[in-house]
């Protein structure tokens, strides 16, 4: 699908508003520099956010970010999301995370991040939010942290969009299969995702990788599909899709035709969708 040139116009005038934040690097503190700061906007009903950059360590020894702070949250801690036994983890990392002498480290989606838990206010695309990183030698720093789009990977990043058109499966299913396996499929562990059930740009599908399983939800924005959230039994019935935002009609018609899907599947597939323990909510983020 290709964008009429009034749109990449307005895209061009768009991007050239993100030089005087990209000017703005590197934020400065002893001998740590940060680059890149960024965070995502909130899919609706989430109530946390991620924030990404990169620390450089230009100094001879070894320093740690250990805490923040920001009015934009509750409260802000530095987690890690990784692959453990083929299934994305979250957690937090209670001794912060080294910044290694005259090296660099990087908080990216799916990474290193810093975590903001009970938000004060949706992180809107635009906006900004300031957070304040204390490290264990060189102190603390200010950092505003630039809203981008929901599945931006950068600073600048415009998500999914290509100013040349879009690339996406015209399917929905086609699409949620899609965005499931380029998240989380690696050559060692393949990704089985079946089945997906659509109603009103919602989304829920299960998924196997090796004996772990679970079930994911995803929200269709103007960009194409977003991964929400990952849960196992939590995202299955139409009261626990009310409470995470849906409304009544849409959760109740995803409940229903996902009993009806996962009926005709095999027990014990159906089975290791109720693996997954607790409840993730994506973005790069994670509660």
């Amino acid at each position: 699908m290709s964008f009429h040139f009034s749109l990449k116009a307005t895209l061009v005038a768009l991007a050239l508003t993100i030089v005087p934040a990209l000017a703005a690097d590197p934020f400065k503190i002893g001998a740590l520099e940060i680059t890149g700061p960024f965070t995502r906007a909130n899919l609706p009903g989430a109530q946390v956010g991620a924030g990404f950059m990169t620390i450089t360590n230009t100094g001879a020894d070894a320093d740690r970010l250990v805490s923040g702070v920001s009015t934009a949250a509750k409260t802000v801690q530095i987690h890690e999301m990784a692959v453990v036994d083929g299934v994305m983890k979250m957690q937090e990392l209670p001794d912060g995370l080294e910044i290694p002498a005259g090296g660099s480290v990087d908080l990216k989606p799916g990474g290193f991040h810093v975590m903001f838990i009970d938000i004060t206010a949706p992180f809107v695309e635009g906006s900004t939010v300031t957070v304040t990183l204390n490290f264990a030698k060189a102190g603390s720093v200010e950092v505003p942290l630039r809203v981008e789009a929901a599945d931006a990977k950068s600073m600048g990043d415009m998500g999914n969009m290509d100013m040349g058109g879009m690339d996406m499966p015209a399917d929905d299913s086609a699409a949620v299969v899609d965005l499931l396996k380029k998240t989380f499929e690696t050559p060692d562990k393949p990704l089985g995702v079946a089945p997906v059930v659509v109603a009103d740009g919602w989304a829920i599908a299960g998924w196997v990788q090796g004996d772990m399983g679970g079930r994911a939800l995803l929200k269709k924005g103007d960009m194409g599909w977003v991964l929400h959230m990952c849960a196992g039994d939590g995202i299955k019935d139409a009261a626990a899709l009310e409470k995470i935002g849906l409304s009544a009609a849409t959760a109740k018609t995803l409940a229903d035709d996902l009993a009806v899907a996962e009926a005709k599947l095999d027990p014990a597939l159906v089975a290791k969708f109720s693996l997954f323990e607790g409840m993730m909510v994506m973005d790069g983020s994670a509660q």
